[in-house]
């Protein structure tokens, strides 16, 4: 086994426990806000609006300091720091003190924790990918995907365990993710000591930071996969953590069972796609494939307004999934090829940014539209919002024409 591959290996693993814990959290955050406080569409909103905040605040600085200081250490720290709020909310629902503001106070610092991980953890898979990036990339994307399922899967029982138990294993798959981390490599790299890094950023952060957004913005290949994610992030996102469970509460009376399956579907969907795209060595055309990905899946997500049977409402679910799997999967495999190595952070950060940015309103405004329209119709608006977006990236950039840099 050569050292890379072992290191992808290890990296995999601490990947895994990130992502398990956010699995739980989608099911069950949405459970607790849903189901035990029965709170309304705006609310719900707002509450996944305080786990996204942090993204759009503090995004591109977590980019920058992936950058600049030691991306195992940020991971190591990330991860004991995002057991924290997960042990804390288990302390408070076991004395009875759940509360709307304690969700909000966990979603804010749950979803800080995940800013600065997420960077970190995305700009390392090019120093660990042992062969084809695009396919370490789409690898990556899979195992994000098959480790939320089993956060899912987990989290349906809280109809039967309790959020406590949940909350305890969701803070300690946070901790075996930086013991992980630890057998990661030191890979050699020039790193400035902390009174660099703490005098370079009180000096030149602002305009590092500039310079990412530059970078990204003047590229013909990432400009557009930044207005799409953005898009992704506005409609799509919000859709996704807002109106899916209102639907499945609402429309079909389910309990945390029923939105831990329609959230598995839906990543049934993307590993399934995945698989496609490992299998058969990537899409060469990545921008085309891209928006034909997110047309394809937002036409059946229309489907959901005809108040389909569940199963036929889990099938849409699975199918948008595919074009999301498609579409995450290209988007960030166009920003790891084009963007050079020592603002492929800040690169990530930025497309992270048009994605996370976006989805406070994009939650607000579901949880808004939900209300003023029922849950189903808030779904064709979202599709309507994207594929208004692809039309003009399709026509007005050079998107479609983007392919594959490295074989």
């Amino acid at each position: 086994m050569t050292e890379n591959t072992s290191a992808f290996r290890w990296y995999m693993a601490g990947a895994a426990c990130q992502f398990i814990p956010f699995g739980i959290h989608n099911v069950l955050y949405a459970w607790l806000l849903t189901v035990q406080l029965g709170e309304n569409g705006v609310r719900l909103g707002i509450a996944q609006m305080c786990v996204q905040i942090p993204g759009l605040v503090l995004m591109l600085f977590s980019g920058l300091l992936a950058d600049r200081a030691d991306r195992r250490r940020i991971l190591m720290v990330f991860h004991c720091l995002a057991a924290v709020p997960a042990f804390s909310l288990a302390l408070a629902v076991h004395e009875g003190y759940l509360s709307y503001m304690a969700l909000l106070a966990f979603a804010l610092v749950f979803g800080t924790c995940n800013t600065f991980l997420q960077p970190a953890r995305d700009s390392l898979l090019n120093q660990v990918a042992p062969s084809n990036l695009q396919r370490a990339v789409t690898l990556a994307m899979g195992l994000m995907f098959a480790s939320q399922i089993v956060g899912y899967a987990f989290a349906s029982q809280a109809d039967v365990v309790g959020a406590v138990p949940l909350l305890v294993l969701q803070g300690c798959f946070q901790i075996a993710g930086a013991l992980f981390v630890l057998k990661l490599p030191h890979f050699k790299r020039s790193q400035p000591s902390l009174e660099e890094v703490q005098e370079k950023t009180s000096r030149s952060a602002l305009g590092d930071i500039t310079d990412g957004l530059k970078l990204m913005f003047r590229s013909d290949r990432m400009a557009p996969v930044m207005v799409l994610m953005l898009a992704i992030g506005l409609f799509y996102s919000g859709a996704f953590f807002v109106i899916n469970p209102l639907v499945v509460r609402d429309v079909y009376g389910g309990d945390s069972g029923d939105i831990a399956l329609s959230y598995v579907c839906f990543m049934v969907g993307t590993i399934f796609t995945t698989v496609f795209l490992v299998v058969s060595g990537g899409v060469r055309r990545q921008g085309r494939g891209l928006m034909v990905s997110l047309l394809i899946g937002g036409g059946f997500l229309t489907l959901t307004v005809l108040e389909l049977p569940f199963w036929g409402y889990l099938a849409c679910l699975g199918i948008w999934g595919m074009g999301a799997g498609v579409s995450m999967s290209l988007g960030r495999a166009i920003v790891q090829e084009t963007a050079p190595d020592d603002f492929r952070a800040r690169a990530l950060s930025v497309y992270s940014l048009g994605n996370l940015g976006a989805m406070p309103i994009g939650s607000v405004l579901m949880g808004f539209l939900a209300m003023q329209l029922g849950p189903l119709n808030a779904y064709a608006v979202s599709v309507i919002g994207v594929y208004t977006v692809v039309a003009v990236v399709w026509l007005r950039t050079e998107l479609g024409r983007v392919d594959r840099l490295y074989d």
